[in-house]
């Protein structure tokens, strides 16, 4: 690419041509350099004289732009095309494209878990807006221990037919009697959760933690007294018994809490 001041002083030539006088000029063997040839300064130019002048003027066709110069040009390509050189050795090639391969599937497969994680994460965030009345309940329990609490096994009337045995003297009668028939209430009539191989104290919490505060004191009282004549051997009086048959009727007979 020639420069300004190169095309200025192929201008003089022309001009140095044009008036008569002949210089030779080397075939296009090599770029023309930064100063003119000896013919051309030695010889004699139209209107300049002298070397200084001849300068003067190639520095003022140098500035001219319309002789042209250096030019910087730039292109668009793509940013991975030179990445592997022309002459680069086979196995180059071959290992940058089987990176680009393995690279593809990574992409697919970690594309495939994120799919599996979020289609889960959906599952189970619909389970759990399913309605709790959708559910099944489990069954409520026939039986504690080998006690039948289905309503249908106890008589209508718990407390009168309890108060009934304790008049005969069939005391830890009448309190198994009203045992069977608070537990069948609290599972039956109040949805309390007792399962069959609950003990006493267990069914004593479970009653605390779903009836107010009346009832399970009635309860606590009832399973106090059945430990004591069952567990303990203990003669319990008719006193408290009657009175726990006289208030079996209010406190579990009645509407739920």
């Amino acid at each position: 690419m020639y420069s300004r001041r190169s095309a200025a002083w192929l201008a003089v030539s022309i001009a140095w041509a044009g008036a008569g006088f002949a210089a030779s000029v080397p075939p296009s063997t090599a770029p023309p350099s930064a100063e003119p040839p000896a013919g051309v300064l030695a010889a004699p130019i139209p209107g300049i004289s002298t070397r200084e002048e001849i300068r003067a003027a190639v520095a003022k066709l140098s500035t001219d732009p319309n002789l042209g110069g250096q030019q910087k040009i730039k292109s668009l390509r793509w940013k991975g095309e030179e990445a592997t050189p022309a002459n680069a050795p086979a196995w180059i090639v071959g290992f940058v494209q089987f990176l680009g391969r393995f690279a593809s599937v990574l992409l697919w497969a970690g594309g495939a878990v994120a799919v599996g994680i979020v289609a889960i994460w959906v599952i189970r965030t619909l389970r759990s807006r399913v309605p709790s009345s959708a559910v099944p309940s489990p069954a409520a329990s026939s039986h504690v221990g080998d006690m039948d609490i289905r309503p249908g096994s106890l008589p209508d009337d718990i407390g009168a037919a309890a108060l009934s045995l304790l008049g005969s003297g069939r005391t830890r009668d009448a309190l198994s009697l009203l045992y069977r028939g608070a537990l069948s209430r609290a599972v039956h009539r109040f949805g309390v959760k007792i399962g069959e191989s609950y003990t006493e104290g267990e069914a004593l919490k479970a009653v605390r933690a779903g009836l107010d505060a009346a009832r399970a004191a009635y309860f606590s009282e009832l399973v106090g007294i059945w430990q004591r004549a069952v567990y303990a051997g203990e003669a319990v009086a008719n006193e408290p018994v009657a009175r726990l048959c006289d208030g079996f009727r209010p406190a579990l007979d009645g509407a739920g809490a």
